[in-house]
């Protein structure tokens, strides 16, 4: 009660405060901001203009907005394009423990964004870990998406997500005794930006068809970032990921028009995007080859072609 109460009157002078709705303010350059939930502040971009888009970062704590741009920005050439950084991530701040840190908090954070910047509906891009808080949140409040798009999307069930942990442990295993010596570091503790761009890379070059296109990936994450992200993992590992969870009865009720797209190589299996089509009734889906989990560097002419299509056409 008191967290719907704090999030009402956060709402409330949101709304108050408010400039002019977003779809008529910005178009090339991004707008910064942040908008205000309860103790939480969540950092935003927003440029384009058209129909609203909000992507949804991947991660689940230990990425921000930023390892999608800018190449992302391109999307904004027909749409009106916000990126924001959840709960505990990158810029944005809020506490950390298991009362926030949860996939309904971070349902109704998006819910927020959408209220406080006068959406009535959306369209949503989740990417990776972002595509399962992206069905969460289509699942919550289907009335408010316009368009779904699930790109790499992290599996909507615990036996497609043991799959990508064993595809994931088979691919890092080479890089172990590297990782391990990193982990075990004074600057590793501390979240050192060059010591965690050093890992990711490493970690990250194993989730593309090409491994040099990880370079492509803007993954510098400041210390406090870094400190904040991975605790923010370790609730989402605790309460998801070592569990059991399955999606598939509830994405049979949907009837928002969806894509799914997903790369040939990625980690996560195809079944893993198969299966979620095959439960979400009329979606496209659509594989794209010699391709992993960045399909934006690896394969961006394909990726940005389906993508603007299918945000383009009318349902």
């Amino acid at each position: 009660m008191i967290k719907k109460f704090l999030l009402s009157f956060c709402l409330l002078i949101s709304f108050i405060s408010a400039k002019e709705p977003i779809a008529n303010a910005y178009t090339e350059v991004p707008k910064e901001d942040f908008v205000c939930i309860g103790s939480a502040k969540l950092f935003y971009r927003a440029l384009g203009k058209g129909n609203p888009l909000i992507v949804l970062h991947g991660g689940a704590g230990v990425l921000s907005q930023d390892y999608l741009l800018p190449q992302l920005y391109k999307l904004a050439e027909n749409n009106l394009v916000i990126f924001y950084d959840q709960r505990g991530c990158g810029a944005s701040t809020g506490d950390i423990n298991a009362d926030t840190i949860n996939i309904e908090t971070f349902v109704q954070d998006l819910d927020a964004i959408r209220q406080t910047l006068h959406f009535q509906k959306i369209s949503i891009l989740g990417h990776s870990w972002g595509g399962f808080l992206a069905m969460q949140y289509a699942l919550t409040y289907p009335e408010s998406v316009e368009k779904l798009i699930l790109s790499n999307s992290m599996p909507a069930a615990s036996e497609e997500y043991a799959l990508f942990m064993q595809e994931y442990t088979r691919r890092t295993a080479p890089y172990q005794k590297e990782l391990e010596a990193i982990q075990h570091t004074k600057e590793f503790a501390e979240g050192n930006s060059e010591i965690m761009e050093k890992m990711y890379r490493m970690l990250l070059r194993t989730y593309c068809y090409n491994p040099e296109k990880v370079q492509l990936l803007n993954l510098y994450i400041p210390p406090s970032a870094s400190l904040r992200g991975a605790q923010v993992y370790e609730y989402f590992r605790r309460s998801i990921f070592i569990k059991s969870f399955n999606l598939y009865g509830a994405l049979q009720r949907l009837k928002i028009p969806t894509l799914i797209i997903h790369g040939d190589t990625d980690p996560i299996p195809l079944i893993a995007a198969q299966k979620i089509h095959e439960n979400i009734k009329d979606s496209k889906y659509v594989v794209l080859t010699d391709c992993g989990h960045f399909p934006y560097v690896e394969q961006p002419d394909a990726w940005f072609n389906h993508t603007q299509i299918f945000l383009t056409t009318k349902s």
